[in-house]
C-alpha cells in the first residue's frame, strides 16, 4: 500500500483571505491522502474541510485541534481508531499555548494500522531561549521521541511530522529515538522549507525546519519541499513537505 503524506505549517490568519485561494489550489492539485498542519484555524479548517471532501479529520472540542493542528486522511483509503495529544512541553508562552503532539491511529483496508502524528516546536524567539540561551527543542525532541516509543507497537508504522523549527539537535535526538527522517532515509538534499518568498516580506535567510519522520514498517518511497503559488502568493510563508510511503506488511 502507497500513500502521500503532506505537513505544511499554514501561517495562523496572517494575510489571510489573501492566501486563500492558493491554499485551496494546493489542495486541489496536490490533493494529499494524509494532510497534517500546524498553525490551524477556524477560517483555515473550513476551506480544508472544504477542499478535501472525502477526507476525514479528527473531531475533538480541544481548543489545540482548531488553534493549532489538525490531521486529516482519505476515507476510502483509512478509518479513525483512536486520537490523543500529549504534552511534550512545547506550551511555554501565550504563543505557544495550544501546541502539544497531536495523534491519530488510522486502520487500513486490511486491517493494518499506523499512527499519524505531529507538533510544531517553540520558535527560537521565546523569552527563555533569548535571556537564558537555553534550547527547548532538545527536550520537546526528546519527548516526542519517547511519546512516540509508546504510542506504537513493536513494528507497527508511526509517522512523526511538523514544523521543528531548526535543523540540528531535533534531527539528532529523534534520530537516537529511532526514528529516520525522510530526507536522510533517500540519501536527498533537503531544500529550504521556509521563507516562501516573495510571500514572506522580509529578506531573511532561509531555514530547514519542516520534516517527516517515521519508523516500523513502513518505508519513504520519495519525499520533496513543494515550490507553490497562485500568481505570485504562496499557500503560506512555509513550503509544504510531501513524502510518499510504502507500508511493509507481512
Amino acid at each position: 500500500m502507497r500513500f502521500v503524506v503532506m505537513t505544511h505549517n499554514i501561517w495562523a490568519d496572517t494575510r489571510w483571505p489573501e492566501r486563500e485561494p492558493a491554499l485551496r489550489s494546493l489542495l486541489r492539485t496536490r490533493r494529499p491522502d494524509i494532510y497534517a498542519v500546524q498553525e490551524l484555524r477556524p477560517a483555515t479548517k473550513a476551506v480544508i474541510d472544504e477542499v478535501l471532501s472525502g477526507h476525514s479529520r479528527v473531531e475533538d472540542s480541544e481548543r489545540g485541534w482548531t488553534y493549532e493542528s489538525s490531521i486529516w486522511w482519505d476515507s476510502a483509503l483509512f478509518t479513525e481508531v483512536e486520537h490523543g495529544s500529549i504534552d511534550i512541553g512545547i506550551g511555554v508562552d501565550e504563543i505557544h499555548r495550544d501546541r502539544k503532539l497531536f495523534w491519530v491511529r488510522l486502520a487500513a483496508q486490511d486491517g493494518s494500522t499506523v499512527v499519524v502524528s505531529t507538533a510544531h516546536f517553540c520558535f527560537p524567539g521565546t523569552q527563555r531561549e533569548l535571556t537564558e540561551h537555553v534550547n527547548p527543542r532538545i527536550a520537546q525532541s526528546a519527548a516526542a521521541g519517547a511519546v512516540l516509543a509508546e504510542l506504537g507497537g513493536p513494528e507497527e508504522p508511526v509517522l512523526f511530522m511538523g514544523d521543528l523549527n531548526e535543523s540540528w539537535h531535533v534531527l539528532r535526538v529523534l534520530h537516537e529515538a529511532g526514528l529516520q527522517d525522510s530526507y536522510s532515509a533517500l540519501g536527498v538534499v533537503p531544500a529550504a522549507t521556509w521563507p516562501t518568498i516573495p510571500t514572506w516580506p522580509q529578506a531573511t535567510a532561509p531555514w530547514v525546519i519542516d520534516f517527516h519522520f517515521f519508523r516500523g514498517r513502513i518505508r519513504a518511497l520519495t519525499t520533496e519541499v513543494v515550490d507553490f503559488f497562485e500568481g505570485d502568493i504562496a499557500p503560506s510563508d512555509h513550503k509544504p513537505v510531501v513524502t510518499t510511503y510504502g507500508l511493509d506488511i507481512g
